[in-house]
């Protein structure tokens, strides 16, 4: 896509974010600035209500807390194994293009052909951030260390929160209490996962199904991959392959597990055919790969009438909303959780390694050297799939 197009294809993404950055500008005078591009609203909003929830469930607030470490600690280690070998992975494989992306609302996913939605993913970020934020504070509030400032941050022109406690007495507190305070922001972050998936499938999925009927599997080509070479476009409809109808993802899946690779095959949509050469599947060279990915299901009303019409679509937008927060929330909380300086994890690390290391210098070592390690893997993840793609590497 040349510069012109993708301005013209985004122009509303990009007016938008030029009006947030223009007004954090015209305000900067009531924001905090921190190295240019950093900008820090301070409020007093949501502490007090804070204060109550810690007061009024102090021993479930702490107990939830205890979990929370514990599970910090394992997605800590977790999220640095996976980092640290998907990056070994990529770096001695150099037919590797996928890597790890920021996911910004508005804008495409680098390497996936899905874009984040503006407004659902602004709603999604709000929640979320929400969430994560003000779990920090209750735990703290519930150790009573008072929660000093709460409030709004912009990194650049993207949307961010913070809550501030009181990072002195929080210093003095016990290991576990400050893993508890560190780690309840992911943790929240992970309750929100399991509560989003659990709304879609019991509540949303039976009443979208029994209010429509699937009519094909939607894909995303990936550039470069046979799908895309064949032409076809992102959201396409498959509604049959080699003349085997296609109505579900589930159809779309077990027909491809039987086909191998370097196998022509016949991909058909409502208006148009393509005939595909498989590669070889990079999981499983056994099986055939077409390069892209099936992000859902075409699906007609049963009984088109405006309540039902209604009612879909707002169904519709609630399984997608839902589907960004299940997403997002698992992988920022793991994120958080990756010991890399500013993080949570980072914290949490930080705060073990002086305990167990009486040395202080060998302490800050032993963080540094992991922090460079997690920070060093994730720009490989990031930035060498985009210089492989320009042909830098």
């Amino acid at each position: 896509m040349s510069f012109i197009l993708a301005l013209l294809e985004y122009k509303v993404t990009l007016i938008f974010y030029f009006l947030v950055f223009l007004f954090v500008y015209l305000n900067r005078k009531k924001f905090d600035i921190h190295g240019k591009f950093i900008f820090l609203y301070r409020t007093k909003i949501g502490i007090k209500f804070m204060g109550i929830v810690a007061k009024r469930a102090t021993k479930i607030v702490k107990a939830i807390g205890h979990i929370a470490a514990a599970t910090g600690f394992l997605g800590m280690i977790f999220t640095f194994i996976f980092i640290l070998f998907s990056a070994y992975g990529m770096l001695i494989d150099s037919s590797k293009t996928n890597g790890a992306s920021p996911v910004i609302p508005g804008l495409p996913i680098a390497g996936t052909g899905l874009v984040f939605p503006l407004l659902t993913g602004w709603i999604v970020l709000f929640i979320i951030i929400a969430v994560h934020e003000f779990s920090h504070g209750i735990v703290a509030s519930a150790h009573n260390i008072k929660v000093k400032n709460s409030g709004m941050a912009f990194f650049g022109p993207i949307l961010g929160a913070f809550v501030e406690p009181d990072e002195k007495k929080l210093s003095k507190e016990k290991s576990w209490i400050q893993y508890s305070v560190f780690a309840a922001g992911p943790f929240s972050n992970f309750l929100s996962f399991v509560i989003a998936v659990l709304i879609v499938s019991f509540l949303l999925n039976p009443a979208l199904s029994s209010l429509s009927v699937s009519k094909g599997a939607i894909i995303y080509s990936q550039p470069g991959l046979p799908a895309d070479k064949a032409g076809i476009l992102n959201d396409t409809v498959v509604t049959a392959i080699n003349g085997k109808s296609v109505s579900t993802i589930k159809d779309f899946q077990e027909i491809m597990k039987d086909i191998g690779p370097n196998k022509k095959i016949e991909i058909k949509s409502n208006d148009k055919s393509y005939i595909v050469t498989t590669t070889e599947n990079p999981d499983e060279h056994s099986k055939g790969y077409l390069g892209v990915w099936v992000t859902g299901e075409k699906s007609e009303l049963k009984h088109s009438t405006f309540f039902n019409e209604i009612l879909f679509s707002m169904l519709k937008w609630s399984k997608q909303l839902l589907g960004w927060l299940a997403f997002l929330s698992l992988n920022i909380g793991l994120i958080n959780l990756l010991p890399v300086f500013v993080t949570d994890g980072a914290r949490m690390l930080k705060v073990f390694f002086e305990k167990i290391i009486q040395d202080k210098q060998r302490s800050i070592s032993a963080w540094l050297f992991v922090n460079w390690m997690a920070l060093g893997s994730l720009l490989i993840l990031i930035f060498l799939p985009l210089f492989r793609l320009i042909n830098l590497f």
